[in-house]
């Protein structure tokens, strides 16, 4: 067999080399300009833009809770589970003062979000907005928050010692209770509530602030008055 002479050879060596270099640089193109489609595919549009958890509740009043002057220059969304400790410390030691200096006074609107972080809380977030149907959310949460034992608190006997202690019409809280309606909206809180980064609770949002865990009332009072001062 004739052998291929060595100038041939080293020129097909080359051509394998340059054919390399062109498929590599072709594959380095493709990267770059799948990578380029792919971040302006992700990438948040106007109309993409996360909606704030106050701008929810604005829009879905039936998955929300609000207490306070509609023009307050602070709204505050809470977001709280009925199972969680730090919530309880909250509504048990710093809701009511909060809502006396803030909320009373025309200063803070306060919104609440009904939220549980899981599956053991739905039914209590479900049965704080059909508290909400009877305009009490606010007074059946610290009621339920103020039951100590989670035994308790977190069942169908715990929901109704807290609609009878603020006075519901109970029918009607059965009966709300009884179809379920408002379980979905705590799901879709709880999405709505993920997507805006809540990872704990209870978490607080105070226009662009945020607070997160157990706060004294100081904590909120430094915040609000910054807030106000600003605008």
């Amino acid at each position: 067999m004739a052998k291929t002479p060595p100038q041939r050879r080293k020129k097909q060596q080359q051509t394998r080399e340059t054919n390399w270099l062109v498929i590599g640089g072709l594959i380095v193109v493709s990267l770059v300009v799948f990578g380029g489609l792919l971040f302006l595919a992700l990438r948040p549009t106007a109309s993409q833009t996360v909606q704030t958890l106050a701008e929810f509740c604005e829009s879905n009043p039936q998955n929300c809770a609000v207490i306070g002057n509609e023009d307050a220059p602070v709204t505050m969304v809470e977001v709280s589970d009925f199972g969680c400790s730090h919530c309880t410390a909250f509504h048990n030691n710093t809701a009511d003062d909060l809502k006396a200096e803030f909320v009373d006074s025309g200063t803070l609107r306060w919104v609440a979000l009904p939220y549980a972080l899981s599956a053991t809380t739905v039914p209590a977030a479900g049965a704080a907005l059909c508290a909400g149907e009877q305009d009490n959310y606010f007074g059946f949460a610290n009621a339920l928050f103020a039951i100590e034992s989670l035994d308790v608190r977190l069942t169908a006997a715990g929901f109704e010692q807290a609609a009878e202690s603020i006075g519901l019409d109970m029918d009607a809280f059965r009966s709300c209770m009884d179809d379920g309606r408002n379980l979905d909206l705590v799901n879709t809180n709880r999405d709505m509530a993920r997507t805006n980064r809540v990872s704990g609770t209870p978490t607080f949002f105070l226009n662009d602030v945020t607070l997160t865990g157990e706060q004294p009332l100081s904590a909120f009072a430094q915040t609000i008055n910054s807030l106000v001062a600003a605008q």
